[in-house]
């Protein structure tokens, strides 16, 4: 049975996986900014119906890192010249993600060699985002685009290097999801940025959204898998302390 309902679930998701990618692509090749809009309210809705069709439980800040994505999501539907609001509020839901990463993260079980390598990977994207930053600056030329530009790139660089971090500590399934996921954030980010202030292409659109789908699509699997890996833990626990009841009765 728990078989079936596992199967059954990731049956849903991919179902929907794949309906909301044929229907962004669509949207991309077509270019209509009102269907572009309305598509990409469907993200977090879509992905949220499937997993509460199991009646699952979200915590604090998987739930708050959905209210600021769906909401930035709103905002170019509402406002369609306001992409401010809508990165300022993507960037408090990839602060909401990261907080989830640096939770799980475990310094001590990181080898001093790899955390050598991991800083030095660190300095290195780093020196890259300030150079990034340099070329922009020209480009925008608000102030505060900017900045917001400056901490949701950084915050997104740490969420990728936090990720990779935690998967080294434990290499888990649910760290190599949330790795996944961080990645596919990352590579999103950067291509609505070209197509935002370089060059707008239709299928640099479709990837972009493609991208972005499948980050949240894996932000669910890493969410399912926790709260699978939680309930074995639970169970163990319970056969154990059978196991040691059922002992201590034979013995006495």
């Amino acid at each position: 049975m728990k078989k079936y309902l596992y199967n059954s679930t990731n049956g849903l998701f991919g179902f929907a996986l794949v309906l909301l990618l044929i229907v962004n692509f669509y949207a991309a090749y077509i270019e209509n900014p009102l269907f572009l809009n309305i598509s990409k309210l469907l993200f977090v809705p879509v992905f949220l119906v499937a997993f509460l069709a199991k009646k699952r439980i979200l915590s604090l800040a998987f739930m708050a890192f959905l209210m600021f994505s769906f909401v930035g999501d709103l905002f170019p539907f509402l406002f369609a010249e306001d992409v401010f609001m809508a990165n300022a509020l993507y960037f408090m839901g990839y602060v909401c993600l990261l907080v989830i990463a640096i939770f799980n993260f475990r310094f001590d079980n990181i080898d001093k060699i790899v955390g050598t390598y991991l800083l030095v990977v660190l300095l290195i994207n780093s020196y890259f985002l300030y150079t990034i930053c340099n070329v922009l600056n020209v480009l925008i030329i608000d102030k505060m685009e900017m900045m917001l530009f400056g901490a949701k790139s950084w915050t997104l660089m740490l969420l990728a290097f936090t990720s990779f971090a935690v998967y080294l500590s434990n290499q888990s399934k649910a760290s190599i999801l949330f790795l996944i996921m961080a990645i596919s954030f990352v590579f999103s980010d950067v291509l609505n940025y070209i197509n935002h202030y370089y060059i707008y292409n239709w299928s640099i659109l479709m990837l972009e959204r493609g991208l972005h789908i499948v980050a949240i699509f894996f932000a669910f699997k890493y969410v399912m898998e926790q709260s699978s890996a939680r309930t074995k833990k639970y169970l163990q626990k319970d056969i154990n302390h059978e196991n040691i009841f059922l002992a201590d009765n034979v013995l006495a």
